[in-house]
């Protein structure tokens, strides 16, 4: 673990602007908390592999932030380089962020794996010291992640009506009729659950979307 965060801090300083903190949240690009092995970031910079949690890497601190399902796990699985961040008892991410991080400090940031509701909040704790999130052009976690496993390509399997009670055209029908009544003229749908749903797919199936 040591190597690894030697190697994100070395990006982190070299980033333009030089980031004074990194962000890895368990999340993949569809905000799903179980993701496949290619977007299990933060278990590989932290060694925790609790399907929820966030990763916080500065240059002298790693903290990791679970809840309480995972607080024994993580106890366990934690190097001497990280500390555990009990949800619900420690302070929470952004507002140990803005306390403990310097004035106008820039915090790195996915901005595939945060949801805009989240770094929104963030944002708000930040003002005071006026520090800033940075979206970063590509995931620095990748980039020393020389062993990242591809993607899967699993072949789509539709579920039989016996199991899903409704075809997929019904389904698109209902979503319409619930559309014009709302008058709105489409729907994004982006999280996996719900793309699976109107495919009729196992949800396990469309985990490489992205």
């Amino acid at each position: 673990m040591a190597e690894i965060l030697a190697s994100l801090r070395s990006l982190m300083a070299s980033h333009s602007p030089p980031l004074d903190a990194l962000v890895v949240p368990s999340e993949d690009y569809h905000q799903s908390e179980y993701v496949s092995d290619r977007d299990k970031r933060r278990g590989f910079v932290s060694g925790f592999t609790g399907s929820a949690g966030l990763a916080l890497v500065t240059k002298n601190d790693a903290r990791l932030w679970t809840d309480g399902r995972y607080f024994l796990q993580a106890t366990q699985e934690l190097s001497d380089e990280w500390k555990l961040m009990r949800m619900g008892e420690d302070p929470a991410v952004d507002a140990w962020m803005a306390d403990n991080l310097p004035a106008e400090a820039a915090i790195g940031i996915d901005p595939w794996c945060v949801s805009v509701e989240t770094a929104q909040r963030w944002q708000l704790a930040f003002a005071k010291k006026q520090q800033k999130l940075v979206q970063t052009e590509t995931n620095l976690v990748d980039e020393v992640w020389k062993s990242r496993p591809p993607a899967e390509i699993n072949p789509v399997m539709v579920h039989p009506l016996e199991f899903t009670g409704r075809s997929v055209a019904q389904k698109l029908k209902d979503l319409r009729e619930k559309l014009k009544n709302e008058r709105a003229r489409g729907i994004i749908i982006t999280t996996l659950d719900e793309a699976s749903l109107y495919h009729s797919c196992p949800n396990n199936l469309l985990v490489q979307t992205h």
